[in-house]
């Protein structure tokens, strides 16, 4: 097996030998699976004490999803809300969290925009990701602002010099893609460029609402144009110094419906440089970052709008075994952000930095895992913020842990929220988040089980509202007046039975408004997921089954979205040792559905893609 570049990044971030991030002698480990994102190093999946999901090149392939929303859309306590097509708005609700309490990375970067306060997992291109990590739950004492609901993390894709991957794909409303990924450079200094490119028709993804006398009907098909190129590696120069380096670029044009324009172009880029020192007890990591989220907005005779974030960023991190069964990790973090927009002029503010300062310590007591970390964030002239997080675990044996932690988060206020030409509050402090949880894990040869019982309380949610509402024509302006209670348990089952492979994910999510009483928008009370894959001699199929409950589309819950269940099919065909064909169905039984009012979910679609790897 290579030695890909994540696990080369991840095993220069840990070299202590602990005891709970290795089995003792005599010991069975059942799950090796590495992760890097719930605490910024490595560890065992097994033995993290937060609800960790990977899905590794091998699965995605293997499931075929049409995006990434469509991945995570699989995950217990997550749902995606989609407006439109892959390449339209995605919102994802983790745990019953707001859709920007989630924190995106890419290869270790914050992304996103500053205005809005979240990224589009549009732009993001599936044939460029080699891994994603997904942590449900709040990492605010791990990451800082936004990581309330969780942390998604996407790595880009990673081969040894000398290999690589080409492929094309055609489907339903005249889809196109081609894509491809190579391997370059020698032993010391490894790298991998990948790139795709992806166009189509599109269907009418928006139905006027009868009600809105500003809505008119654009009976139209919306398609779309992305492009994304990627390149990651690593150099090493000594024993002791490797320099990690990757930058990735999306843009793409992309059509809707709405009286407000009807096209957007976007171009988003990351770069990054992250000096890797094996000291003689201790790993350091100096990290800068840069990165870009640009989109234009245009149509319908309207003036081009521009929405631009500018993000510098500048990361260190010192990890320090104490012994065999302890470890501190102390680190730092920086990043200014601008804004640049088209009516940038009228922001009252355009520029912020923030900076933060976290530790975090582990130690293990025979069977019982400790965790504790303390972050201070100050963002520029807002309230500063001092996260924690608590956690203990118990290994009952080799195949079972349960665990408790309790953990506080916060989400800065975006600057449209607090600089908005047209109605931003200044006097804004952050959202923040109490939450505690209860984990239980099991797992042994064919068999996994994950159980997870939570509650968060939201205080100082920030709500866009009337400052008149009695004037119908009154300025919107946000205020942070709402509370939220939320309880839910999530459960991850697997195994392995008559030949086959099976998943299932159950969650139930009571995400209720403390001010009405009411379940919170677009937030199902119940969801859940099978699949199903056997493995032939040179092919394979999987069935996807996912059932997402009802829900309302407005806090008020004057407009109801229906339950729904969609089936996908997936055969995968190896054609020869290099060559492979899929095949793909999706909404097998053509339901008709909603997951955002007056958008309507795509038709029955099929698509055929056909796979080179050397």
């Amino acid at each position: 097996m290579k030695k890909t570049l994540l696990a080369l990044s991840v095993t220069s971030a840990l070299t202590s030998s602990l005891a709970f991030a290795a089995p003792e002698a005599g010991e069975t480990q059942i799950d090796e699976t590495l992760v890097v994102t719930a605490n910024r190093t490595l560890e065992n999946k097994f033995d993290v004490l937060a609800a960790v999901d990977v899905f590794d090149r091998d699965a995605i392939e293997e499931i075929q999803p049409l995006s990434v929303g469509d991945l995570l859309n699989r995950l217990a306590g997550i749902n995606v809300v989609n407006q439109g097509t892959k390449a339209n708005n995605s919102s994802v609700f983790v745990r019953g969290a707001n859709s920007d309490h989630v924190l995106i990375l890419i290869n270790g970067v914050r992304v996103g925009s500053a205005t809005l306060g979240i990224k589009s997992l549009a732009s993001l291109s599936l044939p460029l990701i080699e891994r994603i990590e997904v942590v449900r739950g709040p990492r605010a004492a791990q990451w800082g602002s936004d990581a309330i609901g969780g942390v998604v993390q996407i790595f880009t894709r990673d081969f040894a010099s000398g290999e690589g991957q080409i492929g094309s794909l055609y489907g339903s409303d005249n889809t196109w893609q081609a894509y491809g990924a190579i391997g370059f450079g020698n032993s010391e200094h490894n790298y991998t460029l990948s790139a795709s490119k992806e166009s189509s028709d599109g269907y009418d993804v928006n139905r006027a609402n009868p009600n809105n006398p500003w809505e008119v009907e654009q009976p139209d098909e919306d398609g779309y144009e992305l492009e994304s190129v990627a390149i990651r590696g690593t150099s090493r120069f000594t024993n002791t110094y490797q320099l990690e380096f990757s930058s990735q670029l999306e843009q793409g044009d992309v059509e809707f419906d709405s009286s407000q324009g009807d096209e957007s172009e976007f171009k988003n880029h990351h770069i990054l440089l992250r000096n890797h020192f094996q000291l003689e007890n201790s790993n350091l990591q100096l990290s800068y970052a840069n990165s870009r989220d640009r989109d234009i907005t245009s149509g319908n005779n309207t003036t081009p709008g521009l929405l631009e974030t500018r993000r510098d960023q500048l990361s260190g991190l010192i990890q320090i075994p104490l012994g065999e069964a302890s470890e501190l990790v102390a680190g730092a973090d920086w990043y200014k952000e601008d804004i640049n927009s088209s009516a940038s002029s009228q922001y009252a503010k355009d520029k912020r930095k923030t900076r933060a300062f976290y530790l975090t310590g582990r130690h293990q007591l025979d069977r019982l895992k400790l965790e504790a970390s303390l972050r201070r964030d100050k963002v520029e002239r807002i309230n500063s913020e001092t996260t924690y997080q608590l956690g203990a675990g118990y290994q009952v044996n080799d195949n079972l842990l349960v665990a408790v932690t309790h953990s506080t988060a916060f989400k800065a206020p975006t600057f449209n929220d607090l600089y908005h030409p047209f109605g931003g509050n200044e006097d804004l402090t952050s959202e923040t988040a109490d939450n505690t949880e209860l984990l239980v894990r099991y797992q042994e040869d064919g068999y996994s089980a994950e159980v997870s019982l939570y509650h968060t309380d939201y205080d100082d949610l920030i709500e866009w509202a009337p400052i008149d509402p009695n004037d119908p024509f009154s300025v919107w302006s946000p205020a942070n007046i709402d509370q939220a209670d939320i309880k839910g348990i999530e459960a991850t089952l697997s195994a392995d039975l008559f030949g086959t492979s099976n998943s299932l994910t159950l969650s139930h999510t009571d995400a209720e408004n403390d001010k009405t009483g009411l379940q919170l928008a677009r937030r199902p009370y119940f969801s859940a997921n099978y699949s199903i894959h056997y493995q032939g001699n040179n092919w394979d199929a999987a069935v996807d089954i996912n059932h997402q409950g009802s829900r309302y589309n407005d806090a008020s819950h004057n407009q109801h979205l229906g339950s729904y269940t969609l089936v996908n099919l997936v055969i995968n065909y190896q054609l020869t040792e290099q060559f492979k064909l899929s095949a793909k169905v999706d909404n097998l039984t053509d339901k008709s559905y909603e997951t955002s009012l007056f958008y309507p979910g795509a038709e029955r679609g099929y698509s055929l893609n056909l796979d080179y790897r050397f």
